[in-house]
């Protein structure tokens, strides 16, 4: 069973928190097959780092895996400490194994978030985990008694290690890894008499929620997938979606299923108003690449969809539920939530654009290598021993950059000489692939203004029928295959700042790119002398 989720202190004000992170790997069986596992301090999914508005959080970083690591604080924008947005090669050089580095920044934003490496595959293979930012002035604490975080996940009993060679081979010919199951806050049912290796626990259990009749409930759902999306729901019990990614929205939105894709959040309302029993909790896979034969994982007989999890009503019995789900709805795998609904709580979007980006998102195969990810034609690899922001504070031409970093320079003016206050990017990605991709963008959260299909090509979607007056606000959006999303954000937040798939299979085949943000005050910002200790140059 799960603890309640217990608020912070918060009388005296913003404090400093501590926390200290070990990276180690242990052996751990999340899902019943014992494999080894990435792990903070022994902990899979890693522990719970809490703060409230205003905190400053100091964060050691410790890293005994044998390899480099560095820590992303996912949906964190790091206004002023782009140096700690954790990426290898775009914000700082990674962190060698028996090296610590301590991460230092001011959370002044509130909300459901997460944190998880960004080196290599360390993410797929479980460094990742769950971080809470309260406000004690939060409009919707009067409307739940009590709180929980739920996390979702695929998991793969290859580690990455072993799966990325046979990926980018030349000679594979299938396409992104299957997960051997899933899991709800780090626990997964795996079907033993399938599994190929001598230690398979068949009783592994299934995470459980204990909730009151009478009382309400807000679930921080995480999604942490390597690359899955789901499809989530409870039985019997509708959900009300408060927070979307950070961000509270106005009206709150009621569903019987919330499709959710990698990295996304959701925070919802519960209300345990019926039977004192136990009900099932739903997460489905989708799995949003074609599958054939030759993919990695590639098993009909294993039914990797359905993950488990039990919401169990005190006083309720011990037996399983035999409760009822809600109708399988085809039309939201792979999909958002309908952006237009989700209506930000009290914010509008900038109406002065300045920067019109478009980027196409493709496939390709070069005569060397086995399938790899294109943006505009070029596969992003960072330099890990010269990071881009390190290289813009020497003072080197951000227009002299290999063409492979994949660069996006812009400052306040844009060709035209545009120029405003509140001035704003609208940036267009057009996926032209069969399949979706959810976009994640550091540093910034944005507003889905056009979320279409069938916009490929040289066709660009009508701004006519852009959303400019209440539009979703995020930082992870699933661009549907074939089509065209538009998403705007405020050009306010200087720093380089990594825009990719979170996809993983797809990150490391490089579909990702970097937007440099006001590289005038880039130059000058002030960086603390260890953060770049690490680096080779």
């Amino acid at each position: 069973m799960f603890k309640i989720l217990k608020p912070l202190p918060s009388s005296n004000g913003p404090v400093t928190r501590c926390y200290n992170l070990e990276l180690v790997i242990k052996e751990l069986a999340p899902d019943g097959v014992k494999r080894p596992v990435w792990t903070v301090n022994k902990q899979y999914p890693a522990p719970i780092i809490q703060a409230n508005y205003g905190d400053r959080l100091l964060i050691n970083v410790t890293n005994k895996l044998g390899e480099p690591s560095t820590i992303h604080w996912h949906g964190i924008f790091q206004t002023g400490t782009n140096f700690y947005d954790g990426v290898p090669g775009v914000t700082q050089c990674p962190i060698p194994n028996l090296q610590n580095f301590l991460y230092n920044f001011t959370v002044n934003q509130y909300g459901t978030f997460w944190y998880h490496s960004h080196f290599a595959g360390q993410l797929a293979d479980g460094l990742k985990g769950p971080l809470i930012i309260h406000n004690p002035k939060d409009p919707y604490l009067k409307e739940y008694d009590f709180e929980y975080v739920l996390t979702l996940s695929d998991w793969y009993h290859m580690t990455s290690v072993d799966i990325h060679p046979i990926l980018l081979s030349p000679n594979y010919k299938g396409n992104d890894p299957i997960p051997n199951s899933g899991e709800i806050s780090g626990i997964g049912q795996f079907n033993c008499s399938t599994a190929s290796r001598d230690s398979c626990n068949p009783n592994n259990g299934i995470a459980t929620y204990t909730v009151k009749k009478g009382k309400k409930y807000r679930f921080r759902i995480i999604n942490i997938s390597a690359a899955t999306h789901f499809i989530f729901s409870i039985d019997e019990h509708p959900l009300t979606i408060i927070e979307v990614d950070g961000h509270l929205i106005k009206p709150p939105v009621t569903l019987n299923t919330i499709p959710i894709h990698t990295a996304q959040r959701y925070s919802i309302i519960l209300n345990a108003n019926k039977s004192i029993k136990n009900y099932y909790i739903r997460a489905k896979q989708t799995i949003c690449t074609p599958i054939n034969n030759q993919t990695i994982n590639y098993n009909s007989s294993v039914n990797y969809e359905n993950v488990m999890g039990i919401l169990k009503y005190e006083d309720a019995n011990v037996k399983a539920p035999a409760s009822k789900p809600y109708p399988f709805n085809a039309s939201e795998e792979c999909r958002d939530v309908n952006p237009n609904i989700l209506k930000p709580y009290d914010i509008k979007p900038p109406q002065c654009v300045t920067h019109n980006i478009r980027i196409m998102v493709s496939f390709g195969k070069l005569a060397t290598t086995g399938s790899i990810a294109f943006i505009d034609n070029s596969s992003f690899v960072a330099n890990a021993n010269y990071p881009t922001n390190r290289r813009i504070i020497n003072g080197i031409n951000t227009h002299t950059f290999p063409q492979y970093e994949n660069t996006y320079t812009y400052d306040r003016y844009s060709i035209n000489a545009i120029y405003c206050n509140d001035a704003a990017v609208d940036l267009y990605i057009t996926a032209n692939t069969s399949n979706s991709h959810p976009f994640h963008m550091h540093g910034h959260s944005f507003f889905v203004v056009y979320n279409g299909e069938n916009q490929t090509g040289l066709e660009l979607p009508d701004p006519s029928k852009f959303n400019l007056v209440n539009p979703a606000f995020r930082d992870t959006v699933t661009v549907l295959g074939n089509s065209t999303t538009v998403i705007r954000y405020r050009l306010d937040n200087p720093g380089v700042w990594l825009m990719h798939c979170h996809m993983h299979w797809h990150l490391i085949k490089g579909m990702a790119l970097q937007l440099i943000e006001l590289p005038s005050k880039i130059k000058n910002m002030t960086v603390p002398e260890d953060v770049f200790a690490f680096c080779a140059s």
